[in-house]
């Protein structure tokens, strides 16, 4: 009896119920808001879709004052829960579509209310309470909330902030991006001086972090700056990779290779036995061994051959410089680069100009800027407006219209600060700001006080002009001879030449005396090395001409010659009555005055002229070989150029004939080897066997 009672009852309350849910809807669709609700809440229980359906409607409409879109949000997302099978009360369909689409409405409101004043626990307060929103304005939501986490994260600075960012949210869209800033913190961090030390720590602590290549390539920049082949190969070993190695290993092999001989070649392989590319040593080993001379061929084109006259790399070039170190400079088609002995270029650099190495390094231009680079094409130096070749291991520079001086290394020994700045010439080079000075190697100046200043030459000494007047100074700035000489310039050894009112004498600097007086006549068309050879002077006075010692001692009195030239092979050639003869060192005539040329005994002989004849002849006066209607220069290797009507010959000291006089030019180009032009065509004669061989 009971049981049919509670089933009696169970049933009336489900009537009930489900009368009052179809109620709800009816009340809700006359818009009777307020009955529509306690029905809804009532019928809940047991029909928690369709009753949250109701009150989401009612909540998220604004018609009525229970408007409220987080309500509205709470029982969309209950219903959506619940959900099991379409209803259809008072033409309120409860299916998925609706559903759906009224939770879009709801959060795209949702949205609007907490998404858009960027506040962070707004943000999280819809994603948490809206999270049944579409997936834009759910991608939207997190993006936002992200951003913020991941600006509020970066505001530290600090690996650590940025990786807490990536632990509590893998999922981000910003992760990708905040790994990215991790690892640059990071990086920063452990390297804030980008010393070598803190590279070298980074490399090895943090292999995975991307910018180890750009650590890896710092920390080669900084250690090419010590020029120290250790530390080269220290790198190479431990913190090179394949961006850096090959780089770093030919810049080791310039650093320890400068001569280019066989020993360095050899000394570089046994010190460093794992160099790659060994075999291109092995092979410049060979090829140092070669000798290859430039030619121009007959095409004005150049090419090298051998010293058997073989071509060896084709006449392919406009323009080419003898070999040194291993490489050649050649120009083609207005473009300069290095070969080696194979033909081969050397680098992929072309240049507008190039010269020869020296001591491993070679000065280019490129871009009209001018640069040092090394026999690996390396550019180890910054652009300038100019180099000049090297001198004391310093090039001078010039750099935005001033000069300075850089070392092999490519560092600034001298500051760009002269308007001039020359050569350095025994340790010390002149320069210019408003007047001139002197500045030595290291950079110690003397003060610039002059109008003009010379090089300094080989006794530390300089000549200086100041109001047009000249005097001399040592290099420390002591004042050997004050301005007030018209002219003065060095001649040998420790002998300058003083002009003083259109007179000269000698001073001595080692002495520190005049060696004569200034009292002779001076020529200013006749150079130093006519006047003294350093230890004996020759005077002229009143057009007659006498030659003393150093110790005032006349050798050769006044009006004795009309004019005489110092000993060569103890043999004084001598002038009088417009003609030439020779006298020993005691004026004992060799020959007599008779000749109308003659030039100074060189190796014992010496060339002379009378009437249409041209002769060799011994220190005794004997004629070794005479000629007709024909010129004898000295040539090379003690040898003479015959000249007959513009053809040319050779011949020995003997006499004896070498080439026939039928080549248009005959030119040394290698010792014992010389070039010969014939009809258009070239030829090679080797001294030392005598040969000659059409090329």
């Amino acid at each position: 009896m009971r049981k049919i009672a509670a089933i009696l009852i169970t049933c009336l309350v489900t009537n009930v119920l489900g009368n009052k849910i179809s109620d709800a809807y009816e009340a809700l669709a006359m818009f009777d808001y307020f009955k529509a609700k306690q029905l809804f809440y009532k019928a809940h229980p047991k029909f928690p879709c369709e009753a949250s359906y109701g009150l989401a409607t009612i909540f998220y409409r604004t018609d009525n004052p229970f408007s409220n879109t987080d309500s509205a949000a709470k029982y969309i997302a209950i219903s959506q829960t619940h959900f099991k099978d379409t209803v259809t009360l008072s033409g309120y369909k409860i299916n998925k579509n609706t559903l759906t689409d009224l939770a879009q409405k709801i959060g795209y409101k949702g949205f609007q209310i907490y998404c858009l004043n960027r506040s962070i626990s707004d943000l999280n307060y819809f994603l948490n309470h809206y999270y049944f929103s579409n997936d834009s304005l759910l991608g939207k939501s997190y993006y936002l909330r992200d951003e913020l986490l991941f600006e509020a994260a970066s505001s530290y600075k600090s690996s650590d902030s940025i990786q807490q960012f990536m632990l509590n949210h893998p999922e981000s869209y910003l992760y990708q991006r905040a790994q990215t800033s991790f690892y640059d913190f990071q990086y920063a961090e452990k390297t804030p001086q980008k010393s070598i030390n803190q590279l070298r720590v980074f490399i090895k602590r943090y292999p995975k972090n991307p910018n180890v290549p750009e650590a890896e390539q710092t920390l080669f920049n900084l250690v090419q700056q010590l020029h120290s082949a250790d530390s080269l190969y220290d790198f190479i070993k431990k913190y090179s990779s394949n961006l850096t190695n090959e780089a770093a290993w030919k810049l080791l092999y310039s650093i320890s290779v400068n001569q280019y001989s066989k020993e360095e070649l050899t000394n570089f392989l046994t010190k460093y036995p794992d160099y790659p590319y060994n075999e291109t040593i092995l092979k410049e080993i060979s090829l140092s061994q070669n000798i290859l001379i430039p030619l121009k061929n007959t095409n004005d084109k150049y090419g090298f051959i051998d010293t058997l006259g073989n071509w060896v790399i084709p006449s392919l070039y406009d323009d080419a410089l003898p070999f040194h170190e291993g490489f050649a400079s050649v120009c083609k088609n207005d473009s300069c680069f290095y070969i080696n002995k194979e033909g081969q270029k050397t680098s992929s650099h072309y240049f507008e100009e190039t010269e020869c190495y020296k001591d491993g390094i070679a000065i280019v231009k490129k871009d009209n800027l001018y640069y040092l680079i090394n026999r690996s094409g390396q550019f180890i130096s910054k652009s300038y407006e100019d180099i000049n070749e090297s001198s004391h291991k310093l090039f001078v520079c010039k750099l935005n219209n001033v000069y300075g001086a850089i070392n092999a290394k490519g560092e600034i020994i001298i500051p760009f600060t002269y308007s001039k700045l020359g050569n350095f010439k025994n340790r010390f080079a002149y320069y210019l700001s408003h007047l001139y000075g002197l500045v030595d190697i290291h950079n110690k100046a003397l003060p610039a006080q002059w109008d003009w200043i010379s090089d300094v030459d080989t006794n530390s000494i300089a000549i200086v002009k100041k109001q047009n007047l000249f005097g001399l100074i040592r290099s420390d700035g002591e004042m050997v001879l004050s301005s007030q000489y018209d002219y003065i310039t060095f001649c040998q050894d420790d002998i300058y030449l003083i002009v003083k009112n259109n007179l000269y004498g000698f001073y001595n600097a080692a002495e520190k005396c005049f060696v004569t007086d200034l009292d002779y006549n001076y020529n200013t068309s006749l150079k130093a090395d006519y006047y003294t050879n350093g230890k004996h002077f020759k005077l002229i006075k009143d057009e007659e001409v006498g030659l003393v010692d150093a110790n005032g001692r006349y050798s050769i009195n006044f009006g004795t010659y009309s004019d005489f030239f110092f000993a060569k092979n103890e043999i004084i050639r001598i002038q009088k009555n417009n003609k030439y003869g020779f006298v020993d060192r005691k004026l004992k005539p060799i020959t007599s005055l008779e000749f109308d040329k003659a030039k100074d005994f060189e190796n014992n002989i010496a060339i002379v002229s009378k009437g249409v004849t041209t002769s060799l002849i011994d220190k005794n006066g004997k004629v070794i070989y005479a000629v007709k209607n024909a010129d004898l220069t000295s040539a090379s290797d003690n040898l003479y150029l015959l000249k007959q009507q513009d053809l040319l010959g050779l011949i020995d000291t003997s006499g004896k004939t070498l080439l026939n006089i039928e080549y248009e030019s005959i030119e040394l180009i290698h010792p014992k080897l010389y070039l010969c032009v014939k009809n258009e065509e070239l030829y090679l004669f080797n001294l030392r066997t005598k040969a000659l061989k059409k090329i």
